[in-house]
């Protein structure tokens, strides 16, 4: 792939004809080529029936016999040259037995209607069928041109320790326009061989699409429930010669062989859906969708990408995406990433170059050695528009976030980040061999700029700090894990202290609020229809902090007094709701001036404040001014308010007083100015905002 700070620039299927053509020699045990040469005319009816149900065909790799017609078990082929002969059509079915093994390519073509694909899979019980390519081509399945198919539940390898670039399977298409509803799924794709680094054209599982004249695209692929394993390229990725827009007018011609000449109209895939794979133990990216419009990537596990490579140069990330519009990357959770140095990725996600409007959501993030997330693009190409929201990452290393050449536009908010100080070891042979504590949180890279970073919780226990390059606003983050936090100086709303989560260190649900939490009530407001990472609700207004809204006890106020407190009469009394419950200051040694406030712990409209007090004339407040705070600094509403209680009896009495105007606030101030101290002490049973 690229490198941090500078990446590198990058008639349909057959027809009906031809299936009664394919069905009559399958019968005669004939291959189509036998006839090919011979006039269409001669071949086929003027007006085919197209098929209803389809056929089923049988491949038995031990008792299987290349001359018989295929149509049952008792009749099934045996070879992988007497299957790829088959030309599928409207519900046709072909399917290799379980538990056995094929060496050499299974080459798959043909189509499916609307409501009756064709198929290919497997039969009987035991083992997937297992397909090996063995290093003697460059795929070991590939599916030309298909339209309105699946193949289901095959394992596939294709290793003959070479460098020579390779792929398990590959779902091809050139010049073919609009092929719809395909859907690969329960593959096991692993040990396929190759150059050992980031070459696009060798993959596990490859999507690519070829050719200059007619515009050609998927609609409706599903990638699903595969795992993809053991590769010495990419795991999943899909790409396109229709590519071309703003600065994106080549395709990786040194990897692929594609001239620039080849590389036309960005023609973008649709309805894409890469979901509930597992990848693991690949040398490049685990998940690389390219070219594809409104595309979702979730639900998968990618484990250990870019690692054990051959290359000792360069990186890689775990999801990946490139040239792209209205990408969502959700649910998935991403691990062990390699890292060979500094500039070399190693990232669990990215949003790379010539991509709009991406989201990341959802997503649980750890023990990346580069990093969470990388947005980098190149010049002409430009990265715009990326939200990053309602993630975790725990313990990725280096740099978390990486915001770097030619991205615009980034939002990054109510995300909790956990980093205890993991240092990353990159071993030899490796060009940036050492050990990489990490060494920033937030770090920009040249012309990176419209940052926003919000409602995040950073729970940092090291020194690594956060950049603010290129006018970056930080909002309302929580900043903690160490005495003295690091938080950028720009964060007026910035909360420094614990966020108080369940249990650090456990899995995502150990990062959860806790329900006395400081970062509860106190996001700024963000545009967004969204819930969070356990699909929690998010009020439109003062969401908590962090990727967890809180769901239980109901947000109450915090106190806390200048003065001590008598007894067991805790300050949160005060706010209980409950005036028969009573704060008492200590009998002996009460100074004036001192201050009680209040934080709401959320924007709270202010308009009067109501002081209830029981034997109110022998420990009552007499004098009082009524401060706000503006995010700033407090700001005197009242001042020397005076109060008039009338007994002194265990009736309780309350006093309003009205501010010359409404204010909106996160945090109240009583000072107290002088009580009544008939038994040394003063008192308050409840404070009431409204």
């Amino acid at each position: 792939m690229r490198i941090l700070r500078t990446s590198r620039i990058p008639g349909t299927s057959s027809t009906q004809r031809r299936h009664l053509i394919g069905a009559l020699l399958a019968a005669l045990a004939l291959p189509l080529s036998a006839v090919a040469a011979g006039p269409a005319q001669a071949a086929a009816p003027a007006k085919p029936h197209p098929r209803a149900a389809g056929t089923t065909y049988y491949v038995d790799a031990e008792a299987g016999d290349d001359a018989r017609s295929g149509k049952n078990q008792a009749a099934a082929w045996k070879s992988l040259a007497r299957a790829s002969q088959l030309t599928l059509g409207p519900g046709d079915r072909l399917l290799f037995k379980a538990g056995q093994r094929w060496k050499g390519r299974l080459d798959v073509q043909g189509a499916g209607t609307a409501g009756s694909p064709a198929f290919v899979g497997s039969y009987g019980s035991g083992a997937k069928p297992l397909i090996e390519g063995a290093g003697t081509t460059d795929v070991a399945v590939k599916l030309n041109n298909v339209h309105d198919f699946t193949l289901d539940g095959l394992e596939v390898t294709n290793w003959s320790d070479s460098t020579t670039p390779r792929s398990g399977v590959n779902l091809f298409a050139k010049d073919a326009g609009k092929l719809s509803d395909i859907t690969l799924r329960n593959l096991n794709i692993h040990d396929v061989d190759g150059p050992g680094g980031s070459t696009v054209s060798s993959a596990g599982l490859l999507v690519s699409i070829r050719g200059n004249t007619t515009p050609t695209y998927f609609d409706n692929l599903v990638l699903e429930k595969n795992e993809v394993s053991k590769i010495r390229s990419y795991g999943i990725i899909t790409w396109s010669t229709w590519s071309r827009r703003n600065g994106m007018t080549s395709l990786y011609p040194v990897e692929t062989g594609i001239p620039d000449s080849e590389v036309v109209t960005w023609t973008p895939s649709t309805n894409v859906k890469i979901r509930d794979n597992y990848v693991h133990d690949v040398t490049a990216g685990g998940i690389t969708p390219m070219h594809t419009r409104g595309a979702v990537v979730e639900g998968n596990r990618v484990h250990k990408a870019a690692t054990g490579r051959l290359n000792t140069k360069g990186g890689n990330v775990g999801i990946w995406w490139q040239g792209n519009d209205d990408l969502l990357v959700q649910r998935n959770e991403v691990s062990g990433s390699g890292f060979n140095g500094p500039g070399t990725d190693g990232h669990g996600f990215d949003a790379d170059a010539d991509n709009n409007h991406s989201v990341v959501q959802y997503n649980y993030s750890h023990d990346n050695d580069g990093g969470f997330f990388i947005t980098v693009s190149f010049k002409g190409a430009p990265t715009k528009d990326t939200v990053v929201r309602y993630n975790l990452s725990k313990d990725d290393g280096f740099e978390v976030f990486s915001l770097s050449t030619e991205t615009s536009g980034t939002a990054i908010y109510n995300n909790t980040i956990y980093a205890s100080g993991r240092v990353v070891t990159v071993h030899p042979p490796y060009t940036g061999a050492g050990d990489y504590p990490l060494g920033k949180i937030v770090h920009i890279y040249n012309n990176a700029d419209g940052i926003d970073i919000r409602n995040n919780i950073f729970y940092n226990r090291t020194t690594a700090g956060y950049d603010t390059a290129n006018n970056t606003v930080y909002d309302s983050n929580l900043y903690w894990g160490t005495d003295t936090p690091v938080a950028p100086s720009g964060d007026i709303n910035a909360i420094k202290a614990d966020p108080k989560l369940v249990s650090v260190g456990t899995d995502p649900a150990g990062y959860k609020l806790q329900a006395d939490s400081p970062a509860r009530g106190r996001g700024a407001t963000v545009t967004q229809d969204v819930k969070d990472y356990f699909g929690n609700a998010v009020p439109a207004t003062a969401p908590d902090r962090g990727f967890h809204q809180f769901t239980g006890a109901p947000l109450r106020p915090v106190v806390t007094t200048s003065y001590a407190t008598l007894g067991n009469s805790h300050p949160y009394r005060m706010v209980d709701g409950n005036t028969s419950t009573a704060w008492s200051s200590v009998s002996s040694g009460v100074a004036f001036p001192g201050t009680i406030d209040v934080d709401f712990r959320q924007p709270t409209s202010v308009g009067t404040v109501t002081l209830h007090t029981a034997f109110a004339t022998g420990q009552g407040i007499k004098q009082l001014d009524v401060q706000t705070w503006n995010g700033s600094a407090w700001v005197t509403q009242v001042a020397g308010q005076q109060l008039a209680w009338s007994g002194n009896t265990s009736t309780v009495e309350e006093r309003t007083i009205t501010l010359p105007q409404r204010v909106t606030t996160e945090r109240l101030r009583l000072t107290v100015r002088d009580a009544h101290l008939q038994w040394g002490n003063f008192a308050l049973y409840e404070i009431r905002a409204a």
